[in-house]
């Protein structure tokens, strides 16, 4: 899957315009960790990136349309589609001249954009599919709480726009962690007749008690294990996992005078055994419109929630990778038209890792030539088929990935630099195929 696919079909109401952005994409994607005036040494051409950016007739909504429709199509051959929804903050504090920008913290100082995405995945498999809402929040002053529950409207944008642009599918689960557990928003995901997995956060009053109370006896299903990946300081392990479920009627809240439907829900309560350790226990209660009598139903609810990780990787792709709190332009229209081509360009990406990690072969996001120079380059480290978890690897190796045992899969950043690599070999390769031919022309 080649970044130009994702591209076809932009439309800026100038064809000038459409052809300069299909090279600014060439450009940055094979580097796209390092700063523009490093990326493009030519004055001209990098005068005409940022204009590029500063025209109004480029927009966020139009730069991301074509991935989002290709992301539809990906969407309507799924069975199962998960609608993962998370909130992400970009810090611009060290470039306070940018205009537009607001708080992201409690303190002045703290600017920037808050970033709400919706991104789709595949129920079967998590294969990501594709951004498919992208919602920039600027804040105009302190955090108040009706600010806070204005903010909180997010949740429910986002189900609205996967309505409009998946309401022929079948079968739409929203995935959402603990800040979505909001009784006005699992009531509306109800009402247009999509399903979720959302993590519950509030002791909620219930028919019979409270959330809490009432799932410490509810039935045991089974046990299962879960891979939980290294992240900072938390070390790679696998936990121990019991699992549980039941059924909730959650009553409405006091702030609507307990006035309204009860909410009709299943819960899995997922629970890591075995002794205390310094890493803090998983412990997910998570609210549920998916049947959970059986361990099986309960497994697969425990996967759905799962597939957030992935939002989690996005986010990285676009701080770590891309670099996207280090770019100083001038507005925060600007940086927002950066952050959805920058969107598009951390899909690839999240593919590479998708196919590395299903074990399948490794000419789905990477071509014949670069493949061919993988072969070349690593002809001793290669031994019977060449998969996707082993072009993962090389591909890091290229970026400056050690593979020592304790070193995991390759992060963001090397694997941006490995692709980046690869890219102007494939570029290189090209230019040079293409004036051996002219020479021979000539001959």
């Amino acid at each position: 899957m080649s970044i130009e696919k994702e591209m076809e079909g932009v439309n800026f109401n100038d064809a000038r315009l459409s052809r300069r952005y299909v090279k600014i994409v060439r450009r940055v994607k094979m580097n796209p960790g390092i700063s523009f005036p490093k990326m493009i040494e030519n004055w001209s051409e990098l005068k005409g990136l940022y204009r590029f950016f500063t025209n109004k007739k480029v927009t966020h909504k139009n730069i991301l349309l074509p991935h989002k429709a290709k992301t539809v199509e990906r969407c309507m051959e799924e069975d199962t589609v998960l609608f993962v929804q998370d909130t992400t903050y970009l810090n611009y504090a060290h470039h306070p001249g940018t205009m537009g920008l607001g708080l992201i913290g409690k303190e002045k100082s703290l600017i920037g954009m808050i970033v709400h995405n919706g991104y789709a995945v595949s129920g079967r498999d998590k294969k990501p599919l594709g951004l498919l809402h992208q919602k920039v929040i600027i804040r105009k002053g302190k955090v108040k709480k009706d600010r806070e529950k204005k903010e909180s409207k997010k949740w429910e944008e986002g189900l609205k726009e996967s309505v409009r642009l998946l309401k022929r599918h079948k079968k739409v689960i929203q995935v959402c962690d603990r800040e979505a557990d909001i009784y006005f928003f699992i009531r509306k995901i109800i009402e247009v007749g999509q399903s979720f997995v959302i993590r519950c956060a509030w002791n909620r009053k219930t028919e019979d008690g409270y959330i809490f109370d009432e799932i410490r006896n509810m039935e045991i299903r089974g046990n299962t294990k879960i891979n939980i990946g290294r992240n900072g300081k938390r070390k790679r392990r696998i936990a121990n996992i019991s699992i549980r479920s039941g059924r909730l009627r959650i009553l409405p809240p006091k702030s609507i005078d307990r006035r309204g439907p009860v909410l009709e829900t299943n819960v899995v309560i997922a629970e890591e055994q075995g002794p205390p350790s310094k890493e803090s226990k998983i412990y997910w209660v998570l609210l549920t419109g998916e049947p959970v009598e059986s361990n099986q139903e309960c497994l697969r609810i425990i996967e759905y929630y799962q597939s957030r990780w992935l939002i989690e990787e996005f986010h990285k792709g676009l701080k770590s990778g891309c670099k996207i709190e280090e770019r100083q332009l001038q507005t925060c229209q600007q940086l927002k038209k950066l952050l959805g081509m920058f969107s598009i360009l951390c899909y690839n990406i999240l593919l590479i890792r998708y196919e590395a990690r299903k074990e399948t072969t490794g000419c789905v996001v990477l071509n014949s030539i670069q493949v061919e120079y993988l072969r070349n380059k690593f002809r001793k480290e290669i031994h019977g088929r060449l998969t996707a978890k082993k072009v993962l690897y090389l591909v890091g190796r290229i970026g400056g990935f050690i593979g020592r045992k304790s070193d995991g899969e390759p992060g963001w950043l090397v694997l941006m630099r490995g692709i980046s690599s690869l890219i102007g070999i494939e570029e290189a390769y090209r230019q040079g195929y293409m004036r051996a031919m002219k020479d021979v022309g000539k001959g």
